[in-house]
């Protein structure tokens, strides 16, 4: 039930930040999110300046929930639950919002810590 738990801390912040962008960011940001997020706590990667402004902020507000909603857990399991939403992702996308429809539907947006709201 944690490594669970601890997708859905990342996931509802996948959604509440899509929410915030009105329901604008692809699969294909929410995988890029994930893969900077991999790289920062795998690799240790701090740089983010690169990227377009809906990637780079939401890097910044997903790590700013894992921050607050997983702070006793450690990097090394961070990576492997991101690897394995990076691989769902990846999977349920074909052509733009697949897979931030399902997690919408079935995780949920992140309301606050340990909070999130399902819509249907």
């Amino acid at each position: 039930m944690d490594l669970q738990t601890y997708g859905n801390a990342i996931e509802g912040a996948l959604c509440a930040y899509d929410m915030e962008n009105d329901s604008t960011l692809s699969d294909n940001d929410a995988i890029r999110i994930l893969e900077l997020l991999i790289d920062k706590y795998h690799f240790k990667d701090q740089k983010t300046n690169d990227e377009r402004e809906i990637v780079k902020n939401g890097v910044a507000f997903v790590d700013n929930a894992i921050d607050i909603d997983l702070k006793k857990v450690g990097d090394e399991e961070i990576t492997k639950v991101l690897g394995v939403i990076r691989f769902v992702a990846k999977r349920r996308t074909k052509i733009g919002r697949e897979y931030m429809s399902v997690i919408r539907q079935y995780v949920g947006m992140r309301v606050g810590s340990g909070m999130r709201v399902l819509q249907r």
